[in-house]
This record gives C-alpha cells, structure tokens and sequence, in this order.
C-alpha cells in the first residue's frame, strides 16, 4: 500500500500527525497520536514526490 493511502486511512481511524523530520536528501519520519486511545504510530517516507504529497495531505488537515 502506498504510504499516502495508509495515511489516509490512520486520519479516518483517529490518527492526526503531530510532527514530522524531513532531511533535504533523505528520509522523512512522521509520527501520529490518537488523542482517543493515546496510540501512536511512526511512518518512515522517501522520494521526493510522496513527501511532498504527504505534507500537503498533513497540512490540509491540520486544524488552524
């Protein structure tokens, strides 16, 4: 499964993103907290394209 889908599926479960470590040539960790059940969660991401579609996706639903 494409690292975005499961993502999008963590959201639909609770999941909301709390912080993310993004290197400028290597990987970027995301780490996840549902406030419902206090579980967490860490994704590890690489290429270019899919970090920058999973931060779009993060910020658009962040709340403001």
């Amino acid at each position: 499964m494409k690292d975005l889908e499961k993502i999008k599926k963590m959201y639909d479960n609770g999941f909301r993103c709390i912080r993310y470590d993004d290197t400028k040539d290597g990987d970027m960790c995301i780490y996840f907290k549902n406030f419902d059940n206090e579980d967490s969660q860490a994704i590890r991401v690489k290429g270019f394209e899919q970090k920058m579609e999973i931060k779009n996706f993060i910020n658009q639903n962040s709340m403001k």
